[in-house]
């Protein structure tokens, strides 16, 4: 088919440089060691990396360098084989795991810029939600000098990839990719998950580099289901708000088809406090509360968002397909 004479066609470009160009070749060469470096560190616990002369990593490596050729002026930034080895993993098939990838990528090729722009202006994002959402939490973290949220950078670079269990990561991107609101909600995620470990963050006191410790340390141990939950009931509560800030409303959730008078007097006061370069008091919304036996228990009721469990009949290749068939361009 076409798709398979155009990876190969890639994969030719790639592996048919000769020893002279490589020689003169400085960026392809550092991309390739990069390349090199990357995929023998990742995922390497799971049985299909594990070993050495792994075929599955030698396959990684392949689909990495083709992309290269691909997406030239992207090539490769790290952090990307973390988005390839679960669709790989999933499919066990190189052509559909790469064309997914491609697919993949166009969602989130700006995280990979170097100028950081697109990064810099999600953590500005889930600033301004924790605030919204945890004037309490957003004080300490302010306080701590945390107020940049850094160390949520690698949630946002590779959507979770590395804080969830590789038998969670596909279900977590799945709600990801089909949320149907046009909002980015990743930041709804981050902030359900910092609602979450607020208090040990603030009664410990802990500064920047306790709290980097902390999060990491959460890599792998965070339940899925009870992300999902809080993020779904976190994400309702605040859209469904009469008094949501300006930037929250047209930035974050992309409400724009509301006529600025009926957004409520909060709002309106907004408008004149940020005219005056001053800041609007912050609002505290319930998005969380404790069950009967402690556990965190979301708040409100509202339609669940499709997270794959039906009658058990869906192929989880056939539904990634289905879903990354909107993602990825027209091919012949």
């Amino acid at each position: 088919s076409g798709i398979n004479a155009e990876y190969g066609v890639l994969k030719n470009q790639w592996k048919s440089i000769t020893p002279a160009q490589l020689k003169r070749f400085t960026l392809y060469r550092d991309r390739e060691a990069l390349v090199e470096k990357d995929v023998l560190r990742t995922d390497r616990a799971l049985d299909f990396y594990k070993g050495e002369n792994n075929k599955h990593v030698q396959d990684l490596y392949e689909m990495l360098m083709t992309y290269c050729q691909y997406n030239f002026d992207l090539g490769y930034v790290q952090g990307m084989s973390d988005l390839l080895s679960p669709l790989y993993l999933l499919f066990q098939d190189k052509l559909m795991a790469f064309w997914a990838f491609v697919g993949y990528m166009d969602l989130v090729e700006d995280h990979f810029f170097l100028d950081q722009q697109r990064i810099q202006g999600k953590l500005s994002d889930l600033s301004s939600l924790v605030y919204y959402c945890d004037s309490e939490l957003y004080n300490h973290l302010e306080k701590e000098d945390s107020s940049n949220f850094f160390f949520c950078f690698r949630w946002l670079l590779i959507n979770f990839k590395r804080e969830f269990r590789d038998t969670d990561i596909l279900e977590l991107w799945e709600v990801i990719w089909t949320c149907p609101y046009n909002t980015d909600y990743t930041l709804f995620i981050a902030t359900a998950i910092l609602l979450q470990e607020r208090t040990p963050i603030i009664e410990q006191k802990m500064c920047f580099a306790d709290i980097l410790r902390y999060i990491n340390d959460l890599s792998q141990r965070i339940n899925l289901r009870e992300v999902l939950g809080n993020t779904e009931s976190l994400f309702h509560n605040i859209r469904s708000q009469p008094d949501i800030p300006f930037n929250i409303r047209n930035n974050i959730l992309r409400i724009s088809d509301t006529p600025l008078s009926s957004l409520g007097s909060h709002h309106n006061a907004e408008r004149n406090i940020v005219g005056n370069n001053s800041e609007p008091e912050p609002t505290r919304v319930t998005v969380i509360s404790q069950g009967p036996d402690g556990s965190c228990d979301p708040v409100g009721s509202c339609d669940p968002v499709n997270l794959g469990e039906d009658d058990g009949s869906r192929d989880p290749a056939s539904l990634l397909v289905e879903n990354m068939s909107n993602l990825s361009v027209d091919r012949p």
